[in-house]
């Protein structure tokens, strides 16, 4: 079975629009944490440990983000590949 062009271009926004979504929710989970990281002052292994974990919560986000806004703006470069029969 060969899909279209269309169907993988509206699959390609799906995914676009997913890692959007995904990253975002990352995101907003990261900067909670780092927010979060004030109420933890006291206790320095707690800060560190809620300082590097909303780091990367946020990274990965933002990645994710990044991503999607890719997968939105770019195209399919190549076709995908027919298949071959003997």
């Amino acid at each position: 079975m060969t899909s279209t062009p269309s169907h993988d271009q509206e699959q390609r926004q799906r995914d676009a629009i997913t890692f959007f979504l995904l990253g975002g929710f990352f995101a907003v989970m990261g900067v909670l944490v780092l927010i979060g990281t004030f109420w933890t002052l006291a206790r320095p292994h707690a800060m560190v440990v809620n300082f590097v974990s909303g780091l990367v919560l946020l990274v990965i986000g933002v990645a994710m983000i990044a991503f999607g806004q890719h997968l939105r703006r770019t195209k399919r470069a190549t076709p995908p590949p027919t298949p071959e029969g003997d």
